[in-house]
This record gives C-alpha cells, structure tokens and sequence, in this order.
C-alpha cells in the first residue's frame, strides 16, 4: 500500500513516468540516503520531483505534481556510486515539504484517474493508434510493438510520451498535465509534428549528401545540423539556452568571458568527442555557482539572544562568546577575524548552536564533515584532467546552497588525516584564510571565487587533535558538558515537553519527579551531552503508551524505574569510608563530576613503586612527583627515610576499566600516601582537587564547577582547592553555597598542618 508520506527524491534531465521503468546511476550521498530511507522504511517507494537543470533548492515548493516510484532494484557499483531501477506508479500533488539533515520528505495526495466514456475512450485510443502506424513506418521502430495490447487511454498516453523522441522539457509538461484526454491531444500534435519533422530530414539529407566527398565523411553529423538550422530558422540545440543563461548569470567579466570561451569549444566539438560531456559538465557548474548572490543577513541583536537561549540551556559563556564574536565581525570592517572553533564533547550541541547562529542571522546553512579525509582533492577539488573529475566539496556545498554567504560549517576537524594522497589540512588553509580566500580557487573551477563573506564555523571534540596550524586561524570556544542540575532542567524545559506532545500523554498521567530524572541520569546514561537521556526518556514515555494501548496498568516510573528501564546500565562511584591510606579526591570527566579514591599500600621491598589502574601518563608523572615530594622532605613530616627506602608502595585507584588521567591529583596523591606514612585516617567528607610541584607549589586546575557538583552529590561538606582558582571558584558561589566549606591552599605544607599533622 502506497503511504501517503514518502522521502523525495530529486531527478534531473531524467524523466520517469507511470507504467515505465527508468535506470538511474548517481553518486550524491543525499540520493543514496533518499534511496535507502526508502527501500527500509516506505516499502521500497520513493517520491520523485523533476527539477530542471537551473533548480535549485530554493524554489522546491513551485513543483506541485511529481511521481510516486517503487524502487525495483538497486546496485551499489564498485566505483562507489548506485544504480537504481524505478518503476513509475502514480502522480501526485505535493505538499508540505520538510528538510532535516539535507534529506527531504513530502505529503503527497494520489490524484484519482479521470472517468472516461468508454465508446470516446475507444474512439480516442484508435485516433492515437492511426498516427502511431505513420510513425512507425516513416521510422522503422519496433519501440511501439507492444503499445496496441493497452486499452486504458491513461496508460496508453503515459507510454508512448515515455517512447517518443521528444526533449526534456516537453515531456515535463507531459507529466506535468494530469487528464489523459489533454495528453492524447498533445501526442497527436507533436506525433503530426515529428511526421513533419521526418519529411524535411529527408530533403536535408539529400541536400546535404551534394555537399560531401569522402574527406567530410566525418562532418557528416555537423553538416547535417546546420542544414536543419537553415531549414528550421532555430536552433535545435541547447547551445542558445546556455549562451542567454551566460548573459544572464549575475558573475564577475571574467567568469562570463571564460564561459564564452568554453561554449565556443563545445560548439566546434565533434558530438561524438568524450570532450562534449566534460565540457558541458564544466559550463553547468560555472553557471550554477552563486557568483554574487547573497543572503541578507538579518543583524538584531536581541533576536540573536532569543534564539540561542531558546535552543539550548545553560552555556552562557558559550553563548557570551558567540555573541561578542559576531558584533564585531558586524560592526567592524576587520578582514582578519578568527574563525570560529567550537570544542567539546559528542552530544553538548555544537552543530546544533551553529544552525543557531545561521537562524538568528537568517543566513542559509550548510555543513560537511572532515572526519577520515586524507585528499586533499576532496576540499579544493580535482583538476579536469583526472576522469571524473569534479569540485571540491567546499564549492560543491557553495553551489547546492545557492548563496555566498552562508554559515558554513565544517565538523570534526580534529579528525583529518594526512598521508601519501595529500594534506587536507593545508587545503583547509587556503578556505579559511582571510588573506586568501577572497581569490580561492577550486582545482576543478579553475577560477576565482569569493569566499570572504562566508562565515565559517568548525567544530572539534578534542582541541589537542586539532592541526596546529588551524588553531592559529581560530578562535576557539568551548562548549562545556552538561552538569547534572543543567540535564534535569533541560529535561523538564525541552526534551519532556516535546515528548508530551508527540506521544499525546497528559503530564498529569505521566509526571516525572527530579529525583526520578536524576537516577535516570545517574544510572541510565553516560554522557556530555543529553541525546542518551533524550532516548532513556523516549523509552520511559513509549513504554507507559504501549501499556494504554494494551489496555494494561503502566507502570509508574517514580515508583518502580528498574522495571520501565531495566537494572541499572551505569554505576557511579561510591564515596565509602576511608581507611589508612585512603584519600578521596575530585575528577573532572567528559561526563561531568566525579568522586575518584586514591589508595595506597606498602610492603617490604626496595623503595619501588607500583601503580594500578588505568592510569594515564600525566597522573603517572604526578605519583613521581607526589613521592619525591615526601621523600625529598621527609624531615618536615616526621618520617624515616630509611622506612621508605626499605619497603615497595603499591599506588591504586579504583575502577580498573576506566582510564583516569589528567593534571589535578597530585595532591590527593600526597595526601594518601602522608595518611598511610603517618597512620591517620581522614574521614571521606573531606575532599581535595590541586596539582603539586617537587617544592610543594599547589596549581591552578580545570573543571571546576563540575568538581564542586561531584563534592554536593557525595555528601562531602569540607574540600581543599589551589588558591589559583579562588576567583573562579566564587562565581560559582550560587551551586555550593551554604552546602560546601571551601579552603584555598598555595602550598602543601598548609594542608599538611590542617589534616595530618599532630
């Protein structure tokens, strides 16, 4: 049964009727997504829209009528492209048209077959006949053998238009035109006209065969053109449409002077020369690419505001940053402003913050991903001497979008790679460069384009993995993971109430408490960013719908959650009792907060030192330093040297699966071997989070707001923190207030005095 809701799929210079099949081959990932989204999910139908060959994507909604198509057969072939197989069911009007992703997907509405007189019916159906014979023997096909077994005149008209040799835009109108009365009406027309047509390419030849000897064989074709031209008083190429497009197009002197130049090579080729195709394929590009169009952008500053508070909660200094960014690339005429770089975790919203910005500007959008690209032909394009040659997907992405000026991203920059094939990153450059890019030029392209006024935004999840030199041309903002109070509220603010409405559940049946939304957090997702917690949800609300419809009593997730989720998928850390040698220190993690137990043990030995753990080698470095530190002032602490010296320390820190690493522990390190050293106990409602230098120096750490969560969740009350960080940490004040004593150290003999010291 053909649904009434079906992905589209975008066809040029390509028509597919009704009761006819049509093979296509293409190489566009978004009509192999189109193709697959609808052999698995729409019972392998698809909705075809005819474009022609200057559509673009801003003028879809004038296609009112298209093809519903179901996919026969579909072959991915080895040069990476797909041939597929349709075959025309019915038309359709279109209706509303969504986008996401690039992928599009449209409501149609079957148009009922005309009712027809079945004696007209037949009376027409013998007419179109009569002309089909003419036809047929002024041509000698054998196309229309099987056309005589089809009696239904919608069928029939459909047929023959698909078998007649007329031009694209003709057979549009055809499928364009909804009652097959009307279409019979144009066939015999235009089958009358072809007729015509045929009588005068007979004289032609004739005429023409006076004009050859033996060495203008191979103008044969040309000659024969030419003699039409005359005959006709047209011209029956499309040569004409181009050269009009050419004075037309909107380009720069030189663009229009190198597009005369290629049209006069494609006039003078051979048809028959592979150079036509190359060429033709050429001028199509030059003359789609968006040489002085432009968007115009929509600078309000308060509007901008709106719309990134709207989409996304919290990150303030995220957004503080972005805005700042854009006033001055507004207001000031600076040609040398940074490119923004956001960094982050999976999952925190950084491609979703730079639709944002483009929605707030009211600038077009597009976006393409670097991650794994090791050509640089892929970003600046393949010079027309390779086969298959063709833009770079900077330009590529310029020309589907239609404007110079879009907000272009470009993701997972920390993932390019470099090797034998080429450097991306240097091509990379060239796109971004202020200095550069006003004259960028695409290998293919071969001339120069404009991309000054188009504003980049890249995206990264690590800034480490991102290529040094791009990291001088960027301005980077962070976007942070989300903390836990920051995921309820957008769970109570956004994800909830897009639920409610989707699934139609009244909150007053399914109401979830923050402290069922914090164990679903806690246990059932791990993660920067909340697209887990949006699926945990999803699950929570189509479970408690199921259960409606089967008439069942659901089951109330803030009473029994293990028996809507299941048992718990995560563990946190538990903040246990300390014992000697037991200190409990704060970490910072892509997932936020958390609790992390340094403990230690020694035994008679050599004065070695053994760590386990999964420990990483910025923490390894700091156990080093942590216990040369002690042996290096074992005087202030009250210890034997020669104790250390004759026994091994095993160094542990729980949860083996975990790799923990990272520039904030070396005081919790100090701390646990002094307690273990010095056989004091220090209860698990104190805490610490610092780095320590071999002079005991305390440093300034990250992840501060995420740390003093960790403490509040732990039921910890007293933490020690660098003095370094004593004015960040009160602006925080709001999260720990009258919940955390917080005391600043500089040097570790401070802290020794405070907590182990007798």
């Amino acid at each position: 049964m053909i649904k009434t809701k079906l992905p589209v799929l975008f066809i040029k210079n390509h028509e597919i009727f009704p009761y006819s099949d049509i093979k296509i081959e293409f190489s566009d990932e978004n009509l192999k997504k189109t193709i697959t989204l609808g052999e698995s999910i729409y019972d392998n139908c698809v909705f075809v829209m005819h474009q022609k060959s200057d559509d673009n994507f801003e003028n879809l909604n004038t296609i009112n009528l298209g093809i519903i198509a179901k996919i026969k057969l579909k072959i991915d072939m080895p040069n990476g492209n797909m041939r597929v197989t349709l075959r025309g069911l019915k038309r359709a009007i279109v209706g509303d048209i969504k986008e996401e992703d690039s992928l599009y997907e449209v409501n149609v509405s079957v148009i009922k077959e005309e009712e027809i007189d079945p004696i007209e019916e037949i009376a027409m159906s013998r007419s179109l006949y009569k002309e089909i014979d003419k036809y047929v023997k002024a041509t000698d096909t054998s196309d229309f053998d099987d056309v005589k077994d089809i009696h239904n005149i919608d069928r029939l008209t459909d047929t023959v238009t698909n078998l007649l040799p007329l031009n694209h835009d003709r057979k549009l109108k055809y499928l364009k035109e909804v009652s097959p009365v009307k279409r019979l009406k144009m066939l015999l027309d235009d089958i009358e006209y072809e007729l015509s047509i045929i009588e005068i390419e007979k004289d032609i030849d004739l005429k023409v065969s006076r004009k050859l000897d033996d060495s203008q064989k191979e103008f044969y074709l040309k000659e024969r053109i030419n003699v039409l031209k005359e005959e006709l008083h047209e011209n029956i190429d499309d040569v004409t449409l181009l050269e009009e497009k050419i004075q037309e197009l909107d380009a720069p002197l030189a663009i229009k002077k190198r597009l005369e130049i290629e049209i006069n090579r494609f006039k003078s080729s051979p048809v028959t020369s592979p150079e036509v195709g190359i060429i033709r394929n050429y001028i199509d590009v030059l003359l789609n690419l968006p040489w002085n169009k432009s968007s115009k952008e929509d600078f309000n500053l308060e509007h901008i505001k709106k719309v990134l508070d709207n989409t996304h909660y919290g990150l303030e200094e995220t957004k503080t940053r972005i805005l700042e960014h854009i006033m001055v690339k507004h207001y000031t005429s600076r040609e040398n402003v940074p490119i923004l770089c956001l960094v982050g975790p999976p999952g925190v919203g950084k491609t979703s913050i730079a639709k944002s910005i483009a929605d707030a500007l009211n600038l077009k959008c597009v976006k393409i991903s670097v991650g794994g690209v090791n050509d640089e032909a892929e970003i600046i394009g393949h010079r027309r001497t390779y086969v298959g040659a063709a833009p770079g997907r900077i330009m590529s992405s310029i020309s589907k979008i239609g404007v110079n000026n879009p907000v272009f991203i470009i993701d997972e920059v920390d993932k390019m790679t470099k090797d034998i094939k080429g450097d991306p990153v240097s091509a990379l450059l060239e796109v971004l460069d202020k200095g550069q890019n006003s004259k960028f030029v695409d290998h293919f392209i071969d001339e120069e384009f404009d991309l000054s006024k188009v504003m980049f935004i890249l995206t990264a999840n690590y800034i480490d993995s991102v290529p040094s030199e791009l990291r001088d041309r960027m301005e980077i903002i962070e976007v942070p993971s989300y903390t836990e109070y920051e995921k309820i509220k957008i769970a109570k603010n956004h994800l909830i109430p897009e639920l409610i409405k989707e699934y139609k559940v009244p909150e007053s049946e399914l109401n979830l408490t923050p402290k069922t939304l914090t164990n679903i957090i806690r246990y059932y997702t791990h993660e920067s960013g909340v697209r887990e917690l949006e699926r945990v949800l999803d699950k929570v609300y189509r479970k408690f719908v199921v259960s409606k419809l089967e008439k069942k009593t659901p089951v109330d997730p803030n009473k029994k959650l293990e028996l809507v989720l299941g048992i718990h998928k995560y563990q946190i850390n538990q903040n246990t009792r300390n014992n000697k040698g037991v200190m409990t220190g704060l970490s910072y993690t892509p997932y936020g907060g958390d609790v992390v137990k340094i403990e230690v043990i020694a035994y008679p030995g050599l004065g070695n030192v053994k760590i386990t753990g999964q420990v990483g080698d910025v923490m390894e470095e700091s156990i080093k330093v942590a216990f040369d530190y002690i042996k290096g002032n074992y005087k202030n602490f009250g210890l034997n040297i020669d104790e250390i010296r004759n026994h091994d320390f095993h160094i542990h820190i729980p949860a083996n699966a975990i790799k923990k690493d990272g520039p904030s522990g070396g005081i919790t390190i100090t701390t646990a071997l002094l307690s273990y050293l010095k056989n004091v106990i220090i209860t698990n409602n104190i805490s610490m989070s610092g780095e320590i230098t071999l002079t005991g120096k305390i440093l300034k750490v990250g992840g501060i707001k995420e740390k003093l969560i960790a403490a509040i969740n732990n039921n910890i009350t007293v933490i020690y923190m660098p003095l370094a960080n004593k004015e960040e940490i009160e602006e925080l004040e709001y999260i720990y207030k009258n919940k955390l004593e917080i005391n600043y150290i500089d040097n570790y003999q401070e802290l020794y005095d405070i907590l182990i010291a007798p």
